[in-house]
């Protein structure tokens, strides 16, 4: 049984769209305030510049990833799901993750219905950001092995 995700790269680029332009806005403000601290103007700008500084390095951080996932193929593993977990994000959302070979997926709602905790599976994922493309459970384990 194989659960695609045919968004994976669209996902991709809704990650790159979706944090560019705050980038681009860390990037300005950590600009304005680094040169508020070295002309000595503001007492407080040193530390709002690294504190700027360290949201656009996650931020370019994930545009970057982003962005070279979207320049390689994607690679596939083979392994045991040796953890499987759901949380809420923002109260909202409520995304499944499963932990394969020392990586971690987070799955989409059609890939999570096939897999269970203990299940041999073959994913094919983007490298950099572990969005996952396809999913196949090679082996099932307990009850639902005769489906």
């Amino acid at each position: 049984m194989i659960a695609s995700h045919p968004t994976a790269r669209t996902a991709l680029v809704r990650s790159i769209v979706l944090f560019s332009p705050f980038l681009a806005i860390a990037l300005a403000g950590f600009a304005a305030l680094l040169s508020d601290a070295l002309s000595g103007q503001g007492t407080g700008s040193i530390v709002g510049s690294v504190l700027m500084g360290l949201v656009a390095l996650l931020l370019g951080y994930q545009v970057v990833q982003s962005l070279r996932d979207l320049l390689t193929q994607p690679v596939e593993r083979e392994g045991l799901v040796e953890r499987r977990w759901s949380r809420h994000e923002f109260m909202v959302f409520r995304n499944t993750y499963v932990f394969v070979e020392r990586n971690v997926f987070r799955l989409s709602p059609e890939q999570e219905i096939h897999v269970d905790l203990g299940d041999r599976v073959r994913v094919r994922y983007h490298p950099h950001t572990a969005t996952v493309e396809a999913l196949e459970v090679v082996q099932r384990v307990g009850a639902r092995d005769n489906e």
